[in-house]
């Protein structure tokens, strides 16, 4: 066990247990509902072969409601199910590398980081979960997921406060009306497995009451490795169980409930030299063997939908989501590393942080028609209330590793009751009225316009914002369109708090503020089974926060003023090319840059590359039989802010086959991947001058049997 904890070894089996009793009961109830339809029953013939679905055709939290992506002024790309089963994705990180406008940034034991058309996606603000506002400060498996939603540009017109960029949505996977149990067992050379199940139903004959159940326990092995020649460990387990019940014809209830529990060890990063060289050997790890971060996240929450006639539908939920979280770091100093003896200093803490948050949501959707024109109508609002506290305690002294001879320090003893330990507590609420109208001319011609109102009450500050959002659409013919858009967003910042004595503590600060114009197109080609989408975007993020030194050399002053300027290009493809070869394509250019900040002014942002591209292929031999082939390439970026050290552009080819039979009537499906199967050399995304070193050739394996 030598990273993880028994107590987080014994709560995770503990987990394991109960969800598989509440799996086994369910196939249970199954099982005797079957023997209760009559034998002369039409039997269901299990169809082995490949079903192509790399292009869907709407995006939910586009537009709150079930609008085509052709009459969406935004772009938007859908990364599907069946790309995630063929690349045997594991994290969130995985799905996204198949949209070229997001790239990763620093990935540590416990989290990912993107960013999106080169700005950040913020963990609590630019992530979704069906829809709902997510607190993603954690690795997000992706067992639960059915696909992923991007929408580029500001989206805080439906959804409030966030970055920019865009904001991510992950749609989970729903109960079916058929019944279905698949067994998987995923791995790779690293000795890493991954076994799960996922059950799914009617619970009655008239399938008004359905389920799905999903549990997945990971055992990981990094090929990166500590300095006393241990590798980089972790457990993980997540199961969840989503109900739907049909009480009426109109009304529909569907109750979530999902948790994951996740024990690691750290690993910060790698170091790399002015040259960009890495220090130390691309698998050493600078962190302690002994670091340890113990990690659980919990949701649950219900969805109603009503119809309430033809033309009006009322949708509303509710989710709490609960994370905590303890962290074991020894954080190295890279900063003060010594390279003539190899010598770096370490600053071991022990942190407790816990997170509640809980949102809800109310859509009122309807449709008018006034003479020729037509009114799709969205009036909602959203409100979200988010607490977080955290206890942290520190060494006393400054302990020196070495990565030369790889040094391991002793791990401390830190207490909790140490008068001089540090809390630290958060609390805000923020909440939103919204009202958008497509409106449909005629044939050829929509509007799209719509107003937010927001407002953040927090402990520090209160914030409110007035967001207009407007788009026109003109369809050329039935298969395409053409739009402009302006849309902005909203970043609350509080007041300040720690500035010098000749500073500016308790100046309660503007938001950060963001406005986007973008002209684009789609196209549906090859009978519609192909889409194909170009857009021009120009975001400005405006009152960014400065801080500069105080004219009497004592302490900070904090300001605004600061701003940056992205514009750029993207193209994308996805779906059917022919009936055996599908593809999902995309590729950005992008000018950023810090148009006015006193220290940055001129730089491009840290990890922001000016072009970036992928693909990923599937060749369908016959039904049974399909190969996969992506490549992905990544342009020369800035691994800090001050633009002075250069990372290397780089393309990394992956390539799988897959191969799907019967089995006792029952479909088998084997795959197996390589991933960077030329062993391509490079890195990744970073941060503060540590960087994350791209990961060697490694062999994947898939084996499903589906019942």
């Amino acid at each position: 066990m030598d990273v993880l904890s028994y107590k987080g070894f014994i709560y995770m089996n503990t987990q394991v247990k109960f969800i598989s009793a509440v799996i086994s009961t369910i196939l249970y109830s199954q099982a005797s509902l079957a023997q209760a339809v009559p034998a002369d029953s039409t039997e269901t013939m299990i169809v082995v072969g490949y079903q192509q679905h790399y292009k869907i055709d709407q995006a939910h939290a586009a537009m709150r409601s079930d609008v085509s992506l052709l009459e969406t002024p935004q772009m938007v790309t859908v990364i599907p199910s069946e790309v995630l089963e063929d690349q045997l994705a594991v994290t969130l990180g995985d799905a996204l590398r198949n949209d070229a406008s997001v790239s990763l940034g620093r990935v540590t034991s416990d989290r990912e980081r993107f960013s999106l058309r080169g700005f950040s996606l913020e963990e609590n603000t630019n992530i979704l979960k069906d829809g709902h506002q997510h607190f993603a400060k954690y690795r997000m498996p992706m067992a639960l997921i059915d696909n992923v939603e991007v929408l580029k540009g500001p989206s805080s017109l439906l959804y409030g406060q966030s970055a920019p960029g865009g904001i991510v949505n992950l749609v989970t996977k729903k109960p079916s009306n058929e019944s279905s149990v698949k067994f998987a067992v995923k791995g790779d050379d690293h000795g890493s497995f991954r076994n799960s199940i996922d059950a799914t139903g009617s619970l009655n004959d008239n399938k008004t009451i359905r389920y799905r159940a999903i549990i997945e326990q990971q055992n990981n092995n990094s090929w990166r490795e500590y300095q006393d020649g241990s590798n980089l460990e972790s457990e993980s387990v997540v199961g969840s169980l989503v109900t739907e019940f049909d009480v009426t014809d109109a009304l529909t209830i569907a109750l979530h409930y999902d948790k994951l529990d996740d024990v690691s060890g750290q690993d910060s990063g790698a170091l790399v030299d002015d040259n960009g060289n890495v220090i130390g050997g691309d698998s050493t790890i600078w962190d302690m063997p002994w670091t340890k971060i113990d990690a659980q996240s919990e949701n649950y929450g219900v969805d109603v939908t009503y119809q309430v006639n033809s033309y009006w539908q009322v949708a509303t939920g509710y989710n709490n989501q609960h994370n905590e979280r303890e962290r074991w770091e020894s954080k190295p100093q890279t900063g003060k590393y010594d390279p003539l003896d190899g010598s770096y200093g370490n600053k071991p803490y022990n942190k407790l942080e816990d997170w509640q948050q809980q949102s809800f949501y109310f859509d009122l959707m309807g449709s008018v028609t006034t003479g020729s024109i037509n009114h799709e109508l969205l009036v909602g609002g959203n409100y979200l209330a988010h607490e977080y506290t955290s206890l942290k305690v520190k060494d006393k002294e400054k302990l020196d590793g070495n990565i030369n001879d790889g040094t391991i320090i002793e791990q401390p003893v830190l207490d909790y009751a140490d008068p001089k330990a540090e809390s630290k507590s958060e609390d805000y609420k923020y909440y939103g009225v919204y009202v958008q109208d497509l409106v449909t001319l005629n044939d050829q011609w929509q509007v799209l316009a719509g107003v937010r109102y927001d407002r953040q009450d927090k402990t520090d500050a209160n914030n409110n914002a007035v967001l207009p959002k407007f788009g026109v659409i003109y369809h050329p013919q039935d298969n395409a369109s053409i739009y402009a858009n302006y849309s902005e967003s909203f970043e609350p910042l509080g007041r300040v708090l720690d500035d010098g004595p000749s500073g500016n503590n308790g100046m309660e600060l503007d938001p950060v503020k963001g406005k986007m114009y973008e002209l684009g197109t789609k196209w549906q080609v090859m009978d519609n089974k192909l889409a194909i989408n170009a857009a021009i975007f120009d975001i400005t993020r405006s009152n960014i926060k400065l801080t500069k030194d105080a004219d009497d050399g004592d302490g900070d002053v904090t300001t605004q003023g600061g701003e940056q300027h992205h514009q750029g290009v993207e193209l994308s493809a996805i779906g059917k090319v022919s009936s055996n070869l599908s593809l999902i394509t995309s590729v950005m250019y992008l000018d950023a840059k810090y148009a006015k900040h006193n220290e940055l002014e001129g730089n491009r942002p840290e990890d922001v590359p000016e072009w970036t591209a992928s693909i990923w292929s599937k060749y369908v031999f016959t039904e049974q039989l399909s190969v996969n082939l992506g490549a992905y390439y990544e342009g020369e970026r800035y691994g800090d802010e001050d633009n002075k050290f250069l990372k290397d552009s780089y393309i990394r080819i992956d390539t799988g086959i897959n191969y799907q039979t019967s089995v006792a009537g029952n479909a088998l499906q084997l795959r197996l991947n390589i991933d960077n199967l030329f062993d391509t050399d490079y890195l990744a995304g970073g941060e503060n001058g540590e960087v994350n070193v791209g990961e060697p050739r490694t062999f994947k394996f898939g084996i499903s049997y589906t019942l």
